[in-house]
């Protein structure tokens, strides 16, 4: 099949196949953002799966309150991060990288700190903060490094329509490229020319009012004229159309359309996101770019993966919940053995548990005494 045959991103770095797991929240860190040995355990099961490349949860590139979620805001999160690069890289030959994150405030009140709050001082600070998390993930082992300028978060923010900042970083779309276009500048100046950097973006972000395709692929051609390796298409996950619940701050991926489309639950259709990475990997073909696009959402089978691909309908294909169902996914149907996959019912529990801040597991695992047993190999 495609899906497993090795893979090379923009002549930098190799893949044992063409499967990513995209970045999924396990809440094992600790509450000041320090790897952990259930952690690492977490996503040597992951490599062992047979995955060609992992990206990790959302890591933090200024140094705030955010919980149970990995850090990388300054050199004393160094020593952890390493353990986590060599346990994969001893395991296994799947590839990995942070998801660099900024994020902004949000209160159990309601209260939710925009784009339009921050100082053009802060706003500046933005760039020199991925860059120095980029130089710090590449330092302890890490293979490259995903940008997050997808669902509800800084970047995304920053490049959607609901951006009504009145200064050079708001208002056309022009004006709301440029922090990104410093950020991937700053970026590549930490890691040089030779390092995969990639960025998850927004096809559409079903918000009324905010992008759709047509100002996305815009903003992708764009980004592969700064010199990006690749980009991962997701969609939705905005806290525009989030519904707020008593006692508990906004969360763009259990509430809202907008939720719904970033984490298709199981009455959303297989492949419901795919025609968007399909036209943005269109419009980049037809302006003479080569960038691989990856796609997600709703992709539970092997078989419907290849489709995919053999369809020129994306480059990659990301895997989230069916792998942390069975993180034996990709060497399961890699080696004919489909039949034996515990499936991902799309139920949409581990999504549920991230927004309480609770550990992150597959529903499936759980046993009669309670236990948490991922499946065997």
């Amino acid at each position: 099949m495609k899906l497993f045959e090795a893979y090379t991103i923009n002549n930098k770095l190799q893949l044992r196949n063409r499967t990513i797991l995209p970045a999924i929240v396990t809440r094992l860190a600790t509450e000041t953002g320090e790897v952990t040995d259930e952690l690492l355990d977490r996503y040597e099961l992951y490599a062992r799966g047979g995955v060609g490349m992992i990206v990790t949860e959302a890591v933090s590139v200024k140094k705030q309150k955010s919980g149970p979620l990995l850090r990388i805001s300054d050199d004393s999160f160094s020593v952890g991060l390493k353990s986590l690069t060599e346990r994969v890289h001893a395991v296994s030959d799947a590839k990995i990288g942070p998801q660099l994150i900024h994020f902004l405030k949000l209160s159990r009140s309601g209260y939710r700190q925009k784009v339009e709050d921050l100082s053009i001082e802060e706003v500046r600070e933005i760039p020199r903060l991925f860059g120095e998390a980029a130089y710090r993930a590449r330092q302890v082992g890490f293979d490259m490094v995903e940008l997050h300028f997808a669902h509800a978060y800084t970047m995304s923010s920053f490049l959607s329509r609901h951006n009504q900042r009145k200064d050079e970083y708001g208002g056309t779309l022009k004006k709301r490229l440029r922090l990104a276009e410093e950020v991937i500048a700053e970026t590549r100046k930490s890691v040089g020319d030779d390092f995969v950097i990639g960025a998850r973006m927004n096809g559409d972000e079903f918000t009324l009012g905010g992008s759709s395709l047509k100002q996305t692929k815009t903003i992708a051609t764009r980004l592969a004229e700064l010199g990006l390796d690749y980009l991962s298409i997701s969609a939705g996950g905005k806290f525009e159309d989030a519904v707020q619940r008593e006692g508990r701050a906004l969360e763009p991926y259990t509430t809202g359309y907008s939720g719904s489309r970033a984490i298709p639950p199981a009455w959303a259709p297989e492949k419901v996101n795919v025609y968007l990475c399909k036209a943005i990997r269109d419009t980049l073909r037809a302006a003479g770019h080569e960038m691989p696009v990856a796609t997600a959402a709703r992709i539970p089978t092997a078989d419907l993966a290849e489709g995919i691909l053999k369809n020129d309908e994306a480059d990659l294909v990301a895997i989230a919940r069916p792998i942390l169902c069975d993180p034996y996914w990709p060497n399961k149907y890699a080696a004919g053995r489909g039949d034996k996959v515990l499936k991902c019912t799309y139920c949409n529990k581990c999504a549920e548990m991230d927004a309480a801040h609770q550990k992150v597991i597959c529903a499936q695992w759980k046993t009669k005494d309670g236990e948490c047993c991922p499946p065997l190999p």
